[in-house]
Order: C-alpha cells, then sequence, then structure tokens
C-alpha cells in the first residue's frame, strides 16, 4: 500500500514546542501538511478497495491560543499572597465577611476605585470618588474578566484576592540593590523657629536605634574597623572630612543577600548645604527631604527671605513670599544621572515639585519614582515620615504600605483626607 503522504508531514514544518507563541504562517503550514496527508491516504484506501478503517492520523494539529488561555488564568502564587497589600478599609472584603456592589458609597470604595486604576483600569469620567456607579461596574467587570472570574461587577472575596495583587507596586528594588549598596540622602530644611534642630537629632537617634554607625573620617586610618566600613560604603575618608557632610551605615539583607545601606545626612549646618543637596539630586539613589516646601518651589536650608539655601524646582504657586534667583531653576542646573531613583519630599503640597521633577532631561516615570504630599503636614511628624520611608525601603515594603503608613502618620484624628501621593510606580 503506498503511503506517500508520510513524506508530506515529514517535510512539512515541524509544530513549534511552544504552541502559545506560534507564527500565524508556521501554524497554517503546517495544517496544510496534516490536511494533504489526511487527503491522500483515504484516497489510498479507497483506491485499495479493502479497507474501510478510519483514515490513518499521522500528526496532530498545534492547539489554538484558545487552548492555551488557561496560562494566563494561573491561580496567585504563595508569593504573591504574601506580598500583596490590603487597604484596611478593604479587610472585611479579603477576608469574605462583605461584598461591596453597586450603589455602595464610602471610603472602601474609594479604595477599591484606587486599587483598580492603579491595577490599569482607568475611571476618566469620575475617578476615585467613592462612588459605585456604572463606570466602576464596567471596569470591575472587565478586570473580573481579564482575571478570569465572573464578571459579576461585584467586588468578592475572590476579586479583591486578584485586585490586591495587580494594584501592589514596589520600588525598583532590583535596581537600586543591583551593587549591593543603598545611597540615600537625608535632607533636612531650615524652620524658622529652629524645629530643624531638634529633627536632626531626632534622625541621628532613629539611625542609631536602627543599627546605622555614624563614620568618623577623623578615626578612619587608626580604627581598621571604622576603615572597613568607610571602604565597604565606598567613601574616601579625606573627602568625607572635607565636604562636612554626616554618613551613616548598616547592612541589611535583601533576598538573602547582603546590602550596605549609605546615609548622608544634609542639615542647615552643613557647609553648602543646598550645594551638597544638589549633587545628592543628581546622584542619590534615594533622596528624602523633610521641611518647608516654601510654597511648592523646592527644599530650603536657610530662611524664607534668603535665596542662597533654596534648591529651586520650580516656580511657588503664590508669589512674593519666597526669595528666590532669577534664571534657571537649580533642577534644571543639575545633571541627572539615568539610573533609577526614589525621592520623597516631606513638606506641605510637595506635589507642586512633579511636573517640573518630570520634566528633568534624563528623568521619565520608568527611573524616578515620587513621594509627595498634597496638603498641609505637621514638622512634628517630619523625622517619623524619613524614618518611616527609609524604613520601607531597606526592608522591602511595597509603596502602598510605605504610603498607607504615612498617611496615618499624617492624618487627624477622624479625617479621611489623603495626605499623599505616589507617582510613577505603576509601571514598575
Amino acid at each position: 500500500m503506498s503511503i506517500g503522504s508520510t513524506e508530506t508531514v515529514r517535510n512539512a514544518p515541524p509544530p513549534p514546542s511552544n504552541s502559545g507563541a506560534t507564527a500565524p504562517k508556521q501554524a497554517q503550514d503546517f495544517n496544510a501538511a496534516v490536511d494533504r496527508s489526511i487527503i491522500s491516504n483515504t484516497n489510498s484506501q479507497q483506491s485499495q478497495g479493502s479497507s474501510t478503517s478510519a483514515p490513518i492520523m499521522l500528526a496532530r494539529r498545534p492547539p489554538t491560543p484558545a487552548q492555551t488561555h488557561q496560562q494566563a488564568c494561573a491561580s496567585p502564587t504563595a508569593q504573591q499572597k504574601a506580598r500583596a497589600f490590603v487597604d484596611p478599609a478593604l479587610r472585611d472584603v479579603a477576608s469574605g465577611k462583605k461584598e461591596i456592589a453597586k450603589g455602595a458609597k464610602g471610603t472602601d470604595v474609594g479604595k477599591m476605585q484606587e486599587a483598580l486604576q492603579t491595577a490599569g483600569y482607568k475611571l476618566p469620567k469620575y475617578g476615585a470618588d467613592g462612588k459605585f456607579g456604572d463606570e466602576t461596574v464596567k471596569a470591575l467587570k472587565k478586570f473580573q474578566t481579564d482575571h478570569c472570574l465572573k464578571d459579576t461587577g461585584r467586588l468578592d472575596k475572590q476579586t479583591m484576592e486578584q485586585l490586591s495583587i495587580a494594584s501592589t507596586k514596589f520600588p525598583e528594588y532590583g535596581k537600586l540593590f543591583a551593587d549591593g549598596k543603598l545611597n540615600t540622602t537625608i535632607g533636612v530644611g531650615f524652620d524658622e523657629g529652629n524645629s530643624h534642630k531638634d529633627q536632626t537629632k531626632e534622625v541621628i537617634e532613629g539611625l542609631s536605634k536602627r543599627g546605622y554607625t555614624e563614620l568618623d573620617p577623623n578615626t578612619a586610618a587608626t580604627d581598621k574597623a571604622m576603615g572597613d566600613r568607610f571602604k565597604a560604603a565606598g567613601i574616601d575618608p579625606a573627602a568625607a572630612k572635607a565636604d562636612g557632610v554626616q554618613y551613616f551605615t548598616k547592612t541589611f539583607k535583601h533576598d538573602g543577600k547582603d546590602v550596605t545601606s549609605v546615609v548622608k545626612l544634609i542639615t542647615p549646618d552643613t557647609p553648602q548645604a543646598k550645594d551638597r543637596f544638589a549633587k545628592a539630586m543628581g546622584e542619590s539613589e534615594m533622596v528624602i527631604y523633610s521641611g518647608h516646601g516654601r510654597y511648592g518651589s523646592g527644599p530650603d536650608f536657610d530662611p524664607i527671605n534668603s535665596a542662597k539655601g533654596n534648591f529651586v524646582i520650580g516656580k511657588p504657586h503664590e508669589a512674593g513670599h519666597v526669595a528666590l534667583n532669577k534664571g534657571q531653576t537649580d533642577l534644571q542646573k543639575t545633571t541627572m544621572t539615568k539610573d533609577y531613583q526614589i525621592m520623597l519630599f516631606d513638606g506641605c503640597t510637595t506635589n507642586y515639585y512633579v511636573d517640573d521633577l518630570r520634566r528633568a532631561p534624563g528623568k521619565d516615570s520608568k527611573n524616578l519614582d515620587l513621594v509627595v504630599s498634597t496638603g498641609t503636614l505637621s514638622w512634628s511628624t517630619g523625622t517619623t515620615d524619613v524614618l518611616t520611608m527609609l524604613d520601607g525601603v531597606t526592608e522591602g515594603q511595597s509603596i502602598n504600605q510605605i504610603k498607607s503608613d504615612l498617611e496615618d502618620i499624617n492624618r487627624e484624628p477622624g479625617s479621611k483626607k489623603q495626605l499623599w501621593k505616589t507617582d510613577g510606580f505603576n509601571d514598575n
């Protein structure tokens, strides 16, 4: 019996090993070869007139894309569940105690809407207004469909689990810790009531309690342990002594590997504080500023009526309050690294900095993540804000958790107002 069609299939392009990524032409060629094989074998059997058996199947078609959709619907892993952030307002939903449906109003609805937007499901008309209307139902159904859930348009336990995973974002820790170091600059701004002096002491005490050691350039040559600390931090003791900046170091673990945390502290008492801070803005992996926002103009290391200590980011949102130099802003004069950076500006309405920072040459949302305030903050919480940010990053927390902690620290009793905004993390 002649089965010449065997060669047809043998010489056809083989089925790809990953059918989910099959090129259309490759799949088309393979299917055509199979069809020719079946037809040829059927004709051969009929010409013999002695067999009524079914055609011999010599090959199997690759599965269609619809058959490979299961991979996108895999159940969340234990690690994903452990790392996911659930806002306190949504914990009853996450535990299965309640569901949220159309017509609901309140903080929990607003947090669900925020999570949807962070996960990439836009609410262009109403945003996170705390009202569960048609726009929110449509976005939630789309999310459910995309995550292989029943599109009920209700926020239930299963949907909450998937939404918490999809909306949890992290700083780019792989980039921050790639060289085994985390270089951070903490800047404490000037206060006319001298509150910056107390805050400087509190920050140093907080670093000490967290296991940081202050580097002493005067003993680096005679104290081997101190010399080793300078070496691990990549700092020249002579240069540290010359610039008058205080440095602190400690080692922490991230994903089982040692990371050396190097903190540079700049205060109004630091020689040439503004210039030191400008350099840090261009180079430090993490910048944390705590002080007056100066009406959205930028960090300031001297009195408001002096332009000498202002690191100007942009124009103030109200004229006539702050003394500023004319011409290019300090941000415009600063050469910014193209490496990844994360920055916290802990002052009143520092959200005014965002647009100017986004216009800085070489910086975009992929290499600059921002945490800024949207309202008035008390100076008394400054130290806690600084250390919360530092702790959050060294502990590998999600930016959701860091922001939530900052909200708790600064929120007035009984207030539901959001005082913090994150920018740039959604594409991490």
